[in-house]
């Protein structure tokens, strides 16, 4: 990694978006820097930040910082770097009893992008492990070091950069994956489109375990070591995430989400989005956050 970013204690990030707002690629840097939090109030809510979808990759270079993730909870050191995306149900800080959080960050937004990065936190994050001499955190400093020079001002060019890097980081991913490991994977990934493909159906942890071929017990074992949440969990946070784009995006009603997102009623699935997000679909929807 360049000693520009190691051994600076100094902060440095573009300022606003990177891209004119009339040119929409499927790969798009919203902004990018490093930097080094000590003694600060330093708190994002990542439901507090707006309805436009965006990813953050954030390295740790050295120090400690914090990430509650949904019922999870991370301790970020060096060679740590989360993947979360906004809007959705989390918080990363800078810990009372840390005394800096110094990282490098990438803002991303755009279709395709944002798809490999959704997969790739999906199949391995929100919290991976990688040296500092690993391809995605070169490709990474690159892209910052380029943008701080002015040599990525083309917004085309830096496109293609911040793709590249998408797909690098999830190859790396791929490749460090041991054959064991994959069929794991395999077991999330079929799990995923099990529960997808009956969303809007009242199945359970049964019925998921049934399709995986195990029983109710060990699935259950497997799947929270796998993925640090029981499969109730994983279900109810799936159609939750499906609401929130549904409220996003749509002009369906509350009822009608809520049963196209498996519900058994409106009454019970305003329960469960104010439990988990503190407060109403109603009130999300109209951007009172």
């Amino acid at each position: 990694m360049n000693n520009e970013i190691l051994n600076s204690n100094q902060n440095w990030s573009t300022s606003g978006l990177i891209f004119p707002r009339n040119i929409l690629l499927h790969s798009m840097l919203a902004n990018c820097g490093y930097e080094t939090r000590q003694q600060e109030n330093y708190d994002f809510d990542g439901l507090c930040r707006g309805q436009s979808e965006f990813a953050i990759f954030q390295y740790t270079i050295s120090g400690e910082g914090a990430l509650q993730y949904e019922d999870r909870s991370f301790r970020m050191k060096a060679g740590d770097a989360m993947i979360v995306h906004i809007p959705h149900a989390h918080r990363y800080y800078l810990p009372e009893d840390a005394d800096h959080w110094r990282h490098l960050y990438l803002t991303i937004s755009g279709i395709e992008a944002i798809r490999i990065l959704r997969e790739t936190e999906s199949r391995f994050g929100p919290v991976i492990h990688l040296p500092h001499t690993a391809t995605p955190i070169r490709k990474a400093v690159a892209i910052i070091l380029q943008s701080k020079k002015g040599v990525l001002s083309s917004p085309f060019k830096l496109s293609a950069a911040t793709y590249d890097f998408t797909v690098s980081l999830y190859e790396y991913m791929l490749a460090g994956n041991s054959e064991a490991e994959r069929q794991n994977q395999l077991i999330i990934k079929n799990v995923h489109k099990f529960c997808l493909t009956h969303i809007t159906e009242e199945i359970d942890v049964s019925d998921i375990a049934k399709a995986a071929g195990y029983s109710r017990s060990h699935f259950t074992r497997i799947f929270h070591k796998l993925y640090g949440i029981t499969p109730a969990q994983y279900l109810t946070e799936l159609r939750l995430r499906s609401a929130i784009r549904m409220l996003q995006m749509e002009c369906c009603s509350i009822k009608e989400i809520a049963a196209r997102c498996g519900f058994r009623d409106e009454s019970y699935f305003c329960k469960v989005f104010r439990k988990y997000h503190s407060l109403s679909p109603e009130k999300f929807r109209k951007g009172k956050i």
